[in-house]
């Protein structure tokens, strides 16, 4: 470049013009798609399709549809293990875990557990399955299951409505959340003992840690709040009002942001995990939004739009 060159003031504006908020809408993923999970690359997505009992894949790179399988009846919660070569996912209605080798896109195997089973989450090191199930009657239920085996090794009664869980990524404790008791349930694995009972707001549905195992964002979807649990005392430390209707929740992998999908305000909460502001910020998607993913890099967010049968991913940065 000359000394001196002039610049055209809106190829500087082009540099630094921010993206934060750009949103790409791939649609046609499936019927009533609920939760999704991402490959280590976060290059696929990988979408339960209520409506039509499939496992959907979604290349993220060219924002389209390219493998499906059929995997049980109702399939909703999602989890993978083995290095993102496997995808553990729970069918309300066959009352089965459903294993999918995710090199073939084939069911290698269908774990039974009955009830209706509806989320599922992997231990650390991929060895243990813990799936929260509506059951037949009053009480739900809490699985665990032997990875290797396919292995039922003890079934727990858990309260009413166990509709998601999480593991802390430190401890290996599992948080369980009672939507009808509108509780959290500290449970150790190892002992197969509720250790703690946590009271929440109206009616949680979406639970997510932070990487150190430190603090947990409850969504309460009837009190349209977010509950924030000092992991380590296990005490609701702040209760901070977001959207309407708030279900999934997400970290961000370096543990700074946590993200709140609101279903009915059709957009998703951002937070500081440090609590450094209590004034979220906020990206519009598409209609009926439930699940959500933050892609490994930490620069996108996936969300799966229910009720307009779709994903969409918006830049965070």
């Amino acid at each position: 470049m000359r000394k001196n060159q002039w610049i055209p003031w809106f190829l500087i504006l082009l540099v630094w013009m921010p993206v934060f908020g750009k949103t790409v809408n791939i649609k046609k993923v499936g019927e009533y798609p609920n939760f999704v999970a991402l490959s280590p690359d976060g290059k696929t997505a990988y979408v339960t399709s209520y409506g039509t009992g499939e496992l959907i894949e979604v290349d993220l790179t060219r924002k389209i549809v390219t493998r499906a399988v059929a995997i049980g009846v109702a399939p909703l919660g999602i989890t993978l293990a083995d290095t993102g070569k496997t995808a553990y996912v729970a069918c309300k209605e066959s009352g089965t875990i459903a294993v999918v080798n995710l090199e073939t896109f084939r069911v290698a195997a269908d774990i039974k557990v009955g009830g209706s089973p509806n989320a599922v989450a992997a231990d650390v090191r991929g060895y243990r399955l813990y799936v929260t199930n509506f059951g037949r009657t009053k009480e739900g239920l809490l699985h665990i299951i032997d990875a290797r085996d396919y292995r039922v090794i003890t079934t727990m009664k858990m309260g009413i409505s166990p509709i998601a869980l999480a593991v802390s990524p430190t401890t290996e404790s599992l948080y369980v959340v009672n939507g009808g008791l509108n509780e959290v349930w500290v449970v150790d694995p190892n002992r197969q003992a509720v250790v703690k009972k946590i009271p929440v707001g109206d009616t949680p549905d979406g639970i997510a840690v932070t990487p150190n195992g430190e603090r947990l964002f409850v969504a309460n979807s009837r009190s349209n709040d977010l509950s924030v649990i000092d992991a380590k005392l296990g005490d609701v430390m702040l209760t901070i009002p977001v959207g309407k209707m708030p279900f999934g929740v997400a970290v961000s992998p370096d543990g700074q942001q946590v993200f709140v999908v609101n279903t009915q305000s059709r957009n998703v909460s951002i937070l500081p995990t440090n609590l450094s502001s209590l004034q979220a910020k906020t990206v519009s998607v598409e209609r009926g939004p439930v699940g959500i993913q933050v892609a490994p890099d930490g620069q996108t967010i996936v969300v799966v739009n229910e009720q307009s049968h779709s994903l969409s991913v918006v830049d965070i940065r």
